[in-house]
């Protein structure tokens, strides 16, 4: 064993704190009253049992006060204090006794040895697993620290076992200091839905909270950072400043980002409101690690001026932390108001505020080294029940208040940030776990607005990818396809979802992929901030430019053309099949025979309707026109950057349902997806343009699919059309047998044959399965002689339905 060297440090070195422990276990449980041949152990000091014994002591007291005195862990120039590892664990392991991989120990000679000898032998057979798993992580470890580091946390585990102490962490405990009431979210009280917490707020009455006078005077700290690509940071730093506001940058300290790092540092030198951290203060960032929280504390210490008695604090009201692959989708003043209509203590936060309370088996223990996550043994989980607080999943990217960014940046010892750090250092993916789970076990909780204010949407797994193709860094967990993922690149095809994503900033961008998308986005920007300015000019241009599909302040049947004249006409609804969007009746029995030819070019009168028909269209993009003809079709006009016209939300307006977004099937690319209502996440397969004959058929209405999924597909060889059509299965034209897809009797089939059928999407390119709308608005009629339907009338017109609200609950 000895005699295998890994990079100048021996492999068998680091098992040599927990072999001397296990030596001395063995020797306790052999019974044998000594006496036996001394072999000889340079490693344990001695030639006899008694002095290796003595030795073995000696070298565990070594180690102990060694990690007793490594009572702090220094993050860069950040010191926290590092909690002791050792905690206990009640669980016990069970493993297959009968594993042909376990030793096998009969074949030794045990019996006539005595009891250090024989522990030896036995030791040195068990740790031939051990053995295998370090060389296998020293494949990823490179340096000689960076070896030792993992084989001393090897050890705690190992040492615990021999010791038969606890494991690192299994006895931690934590006091949650936010009092807020936790809802179970699978045992939720009546009237309370998912949906309702999520969307928790903090924007109390100006009166009970503080609120900064003008929004033209608050001042915004941005905490950027960044690896590559300086051009992207200096133009996002020149899109967001305003006098007033201040930067604070991290560049990664890896080498490769040295040239990032002196372009910054030389653009900064003429601008004074431009921070970049240098030597030692930066980190090596790597993805999953917990670098990533070193490196936006790093930030937060240097805006407190933490360590760095020559320098004042920074002046600000707000933190805003972004990487500089992020950018401003709406304009300065936009942000400055949004930020200030929320109190100065406020937090904006992304969280899922139910806690993780992941699974023993899946939540590891890492330590981070020689750039790369490294992989040691479970990490016991934090639950309350268990440990007093729950883990939190949330963003990395918020806006802070400066209170809260101060108790961040500077941790003061009793504090849970302060206690919580040793621990989270060791979990994957950090920085998604640290935030808001300080956030939810503090008093900061009672000021928490459950919204970062960022465009964010995901790719792919990389387990999705192919193997060989995968990024290993993001699939550090023992199952190969347990993996992360990384955010979508905006291109300009997104253009239409940022605009109506309601959010300020979003993430992320790639200049190199597509130099054009900041453009069209600078242009939005600057017209709105010219039309919020009061400028006329602007804002009468925003006015002809804005698509208006209001219809008259009420909503929208959305009738299938084929079926206007029939007895029943059908229209885009929900039926009595929960989330399920279908061709049903557009009113009740009794309202078609009194209508006139036309009556779709006028307006209905909503107490008619089915509650479950009635949409509302809109918000909708600015790229492009949009207008509904005398005729109740509605008229699309291409933009410059958007071919399929403007985008737009359908909602429901009346019913259980109400608020809920047209959802073509959640991100599902493929045509034969159901169409279904759901809750609105502002996401591509939410917004719907309106075909003109061009790229979708006249009369339709259809999804557009982005371009990583346009190339997702190329590069996988399979067919992906860039629109995706409302239509119902089965109605196209019946082949003729003769592989011509069509005959000469061949016929379509009629829609309203179609009644009650579940609607899905289709290729626009299948013209016959696809269904051509049109749209007659309703309005509120107050006449007396015209029945009105309350809620509970659609069971007694034979219309029953069984979406209850606990039902709606439950699917939220």
């Amino acid at each position: 064993m000895m005699g295998m060297q890994y990079g100048g440090f021996p492999r068998a070195l680091v098992t040599v704190l927990f072999l001397v422990t296990a030596v001395e276990c063995f020797r306790n449980l052999v019974d044998s009253e000594g006496g036996g041949e001394a072999g000889s152990s340079s490693l344990l000091g001695g030639t006899t049992p008694k002095a290796r014994l003595e030795a073995g002591k000696q070298r565990i007291e070594e180690a102990k006060m060694r990690l007793e005195k490594q009572n702090h862990v220094q993050l860069n120039s950040g010191v926290y204090r590092k909690e002791t590892l050792a905690a206990l664990s009640n669980k016990r392991s069970l493993i297959n006794l009968h594993d042909p991989e376990l030793p096998d120990n009969k074949d030794l000679d045990l019996g006539d040895a005595n009891a250090e000898t024989a522990a030896k032998q036995v030791v040195q057979r068990i740790t031939s697993n051990l053995e295998n798993r370090m060389a296998g992580l020293f494949e990823k470890a490179t340096t000689a620290e960076c070896r030792a580091k993992i084989g001393e946390h090897f050890s705690y585990f190992i040492n615990a076992i021999g010791k038969e102490a606890p494991m690192p962490f299994a006895n931690a405990r934590f006091t949650n200091q936010c009092n807020e009431t936790k809802y179970d979210f699978d045992d939720l009280p009546p009237n309370i839905s998912i949906a309702e917490i999520q969307n928790k707020s903090y924007q109390p009455p100006k009166e009970e909270a503080e609120y900064i006078d003008d929004p033209e005077n608050l001042k915004l700290c941005y905490g950027v950072m960044t690896h590559a690509n300086p051009n992207a940071t200096i133009r996002l730093v020149e899109a967001l400043y305003e006098v007033g506001h201040s930067f604070i940058i991290h560049v990664d300290a890896k080498e490769n980002s040295a040239d990032t790092y002196n372009a910054l540092v030389e653009y900064a030198s003429s601008r004074d409101f431009i921070h970049i951290l240098d030597d030692p203060f930066r980190v090596r960032v790597n993805w999953g690690g917990f670098s990533m929280v070193n490196a936006t504390l790093q930030i937060l210490r240097y805006a407190f001026a933490v360590d760095r008695p020559h320098m004042a604090p920074l002046d600000f009201h707000k933190f805003v932390h972004m990487a500089a692959t992020s950018y401003p989708i709406v304009s300065n003043t936009q942000i400055r108001r949004r930020i200030a209509s929320y109190p100065l203590d406020a937090n904006m936060f992304s969280v899922v505020l139910k806690g993780m309370n992941p699974s023993p088996d899946v939540w590891q223990y890492f330590v981070e080294c020689d750039d790369a996550m490294h992989r040691i043994y479970r990490l016991p989980p934090l639950t309350e029940g268990r440990s007093g607080v729950d883990l939190y999943t949330a963003s990395q990217w918020f806006v802070l208040s400066r209170e809260f960014a101060k108790y961040l940046a500077d941790p003061l010892p009793g504090t849970f940030v302060f206690d919580f750090l040793p621990y989270v250092e060791h979990v994957a993916i950090a920085d998604e776990t640290f935030f808001g789970t300080v956030l939810m076990n503090t008093p900061f909780c009672h000021k928490h607005h459950n919204d970062n204010f960022l465009h964010l949407q995901f790719d792919r797994w990389e387990n999705e990818v192919d193997e060989e193709k995968r990024d290993p860094r993001k699939c550090l967990m023992p199952k190969p396809d347990h993996c992360g993922r990384s955010p979508t690149t905006m291109t300009l095809d997104y253009l239409s979802v940022l605009e109506l994503s309601e959010q300020m900033f979003a993430r992320k961008f790639d200049d190199d992929m597509d130099p054009e998308v900041k453009n069209a986005v600078d242009i939005i920007r600057a017209r709105e901030e010219r039309a919020l300015r009061g400028e006329k000019e602007a804002t009468e241009a925003i006015s002809r430019e804005t698509v208006n599909v209001s219809f008259s302040g009420h909503g929208v049947l959305i009738v299938a053309q084929e079926t206007v004249n029939d007895e029943v006409p059908l229209c885009l609804g929900l039926g009595d099949a929960k989330n399920q969007v279908r061709l049903v009746p557009c009113f009740f029995d009794w309202v078609p025979p009194t209508f006139v030819p036309g009556w779709e070019t006028g307006a209905v009168i909503a107490d008619e309707t089915q509650w479950h028909n009635r949409w509302e269209i809109g918000p909708c993009s600015s790229d492009g026109t949009l207008e509904r003809l005398a005729n109740g079709e509605m008229n699309m006009t291409p933009g410059a950057y958007s071919p399929g016209g403007p985008r737009c939300m359908m909602t429901q307006m009346d019913g259980l349902r109400t608020g809920r977004c047209l959802d073509a099937e959640s991100e599902e690319s493929e045509p034969g997806g159901p169409v279904q209502v759901f809750p609105c996440v502002h996401r591509w397969h939410q917004y719907v343009s309106f075909g003109n004959g061009d790229v979708a058929p006249e009369g339709s209405i259809h999804t557009s699919i982005p371009g990583y999924l346009l190339s997702q597909a190329e590069h996988e060889e399979d067919e992906q059309e860039a629109y995706l059509c409302i239509g119902v299965p089965g109605h196209e034209e019946k082949d003729s047998g003769d592989g011509t897809g069509s005959s000469d009797d061949a016929s379509l089939p009629p829609l309203r044959e179609f009644n009650g059928t579940a609607l899905v999407t289709r290729r626009c390119s299948d013209e016959d399965a696809v269904i051509e709308w049109v749209y007659v608005p309703f309005i509120v009629e107050d006449d007396e002689t015209v029945p009105v339907l309350n809620e509970t009338q659609p069971d007694a017109k034979n219309n029953s339905t069984s979406n209850d609200t606990n039902q709606v609950n439950d699917e939220l």
